[in-house]
């Protein structure tokens, strides 16, 4: 089956959300580029919906690129790997 690749509008409809919340969490860095969506030159950013149904279903391969968290989240390495950038700019 070909993969399937859907808009913010489309995957919000699927989700049951307004599109905002989607543009939140993408914001957030939930919706990781490069893994949960795609920004392809021309077309506004599209979905890959295996992985957001994997985000959804809490699959464990979702989870092993983040750090789970005492109260049962992941903290999402890209975020934590931009904290520690900042603060390597703030020691020079």
């Amino acid at each position: 089956m070909a993969e399937e690749y859907l808009t913010i509008a489309e995957v919000a409809a699927r989700l049951k959300i307004q599109p905002k919340t989607i543009r939140n969490k993408m914001a957030a860095g939930i919706f990781r580029k490069g893994v949960h969506y795609f920004s392809p030159n021309g077309l506004g950013p599209r979905f890959k919906w295996s992985a957001v149904r994997d985000w959804i279903e809490g699959n464990e391969k979702q989870q092993e690129t983040g750090i789970p968290m005492k109260r049962g989240y992941v903290l999402n390495v890209a975020t934590s790997e931009l904290c520690n950038s900042e603060q390597d700019l703030d020691t020079i």
